[in-house]
């Protein structure tokens, strides 16, 4: 074991990179025959820092006395660089033994030199190194993982993200066609009605015109709901300044059809109209989630007066959006990890924990925070979106 673990620090020292120090020719001789093969040879202290500046070395073995500067000038420069590189130091004197430790040497290796000494200081040296670079690899593998680790989760909530606009589209879709329902339907009624009307002789210059100005209501109607769900579906990546009641009233317009379905009543109450800057169609993302599920909670709860309303004012510096229902609470075991995946108070049919995940990732991509304060003894619930 012992000779495999020497076979192995014998092995790594051949990669180590070395600068050795040492004005005189014999003496090199002596130390590169033991160990290294990877070695650069500086004659004194100004050629030793233009070949660290020039090379990367792993370790640096010098004599203190040195030709055209001295050792501890050397040193003291490179260190200015370099706090981790590894030192070895060659010397007959102790005199600067205290300012090499402050220097923070790995070495010091008395002259006249022995060779058992040498071997066993460069023994150690080489271990050192050899511990630095198993804990630069952990180091590197480490981070190499965690990006890994980074780069998946970063991957899933873009498939998230995904995921939970085209649920919202399918809805949306649907909601499309639950409003345009019923006004196709008047137009449908109204043409029917215009024949027997005609053969009745009751088609007067007053009747076309009132009969026009059902048509063309009916039509603003479905153009308005058209438009909104144009923008809404619009791929918008750019950041727009907006004005909270704008984004509110266009999503209440968005979910009219659902609103007015489930009988549920939403008071806007604009203290404060501030501008929020940021992808609107994401941010009414946000409230399409909290007015579904809302909705949701209201059906599940069984709430027959069901009440939200929409608060936002500016306090202490602080932009607020206040959501408010009335739809029963969240239960204690669910709200601590209300805005986590796949954490859902919903029977399975209902929900899959994905939109308050996803409006928190909206909210907090803008550099804001969403909180939340239930209460199932007062059948309440308050979510607050705070900007700065």
């Amino acid at each position: 074991m012992r000779k495999k673990y020497l076979n192995e620090l014998i092995e790594f020292s051949q990669t180590v990179r070395v600068l050795y120090v040492e004005p005189n020719e014999k003496k090199r001789e002596q130390i590169l025959s033991i160990f290294f093969k990877n070695i650069d040879i500086a004659v004194d202290g100004r050629d030793a820092l233009e070949h660290f500046y020039n090379k990367k070395y792993d370790l640096i073995i010098t004599h203190i006395h040195l030709p055209d500067r001295n050792g501890i000038d050397m040193l003291k420069e490179i260190r200015t660089v370099s706090k981790h590189i590894t030192v070895l130091v060659i010397s007959a004197e102790v005199n600067y033994f205290i300012e090499l430790i402050k220097l923070g040497i790995d070495g010091y290796i008395l002259e006249p030199l022995k060779i058992e000494q040498f071997i066993s200081v460069i023994k150690k040296v080489i271990e050192k190194l050899k511990n630095k670079e198993e804990l630069y690899q952990y180091r590197t593998n480490l981070e190499k993982k965690v990006n890994e680790e980074i780069f998946k989760r970063t991957t899933n909530e873009k498939i998230l993200l995904q995921q939970s606009k085209l649920a919202l589209m399918g809805e949306m879709i649907d909601s499309v066609a639950h409003q345009w329902r019923q006004p196709i339907n008047n137009i449908n009624l109204n043409v029917d009605m215009l024949q027997y009307d005609f053969e009745d002789g009751l088609i007067t210059e007053e009747y076309i015109k009132e009969f026009s100005e059902k048509i063309s209501g009916q039509i603003t109607h479905m153009n308005n709901t058209l438009s909104e769900f144009r923008n809404f579906f619009r791929p918008d990546k750019k950041i727009i300044p907006f004005s909270i009641e704008t984004a509110c009233q266009s999503v209440i317009v968005l979910m009219q059809d659902e609103i007015k379905k489930h009988t549920i009543q939403i008071k806007l109450n604009i203290i404060d109209n501030f501008i929020i800057d940021a992808i609107e169609n994401e941010f009414k993302h946000v409230l399409i989630n909290l007015i579904s599920n809302s909705k949701d909670a209201f059906e599940e709860n069984r709430i027959k007066d069901k009440n939200i309303v929409i608060t936002a004012q500016i306090k202490e510096g602080k932009k607020l959006i206040i959501f408010e229902d009335n739809a029963g609470g969240i239960p204690k075991n669910i709200i601590e990890k209300v805005f986590e995946a796949n954490i859902t108070s919903k029977s399975s049919d209902k929900g899959t924990g994905i939109g308050l995940y996803m409006s928190r990732l909206i909210v907090e991509k803008y550099d804001g925070t969403i909180s939340v304060l239930s209460s199932t003894k007062k059948k309440s619930t308050a979510f607050t979106v705070s900007f700065n």
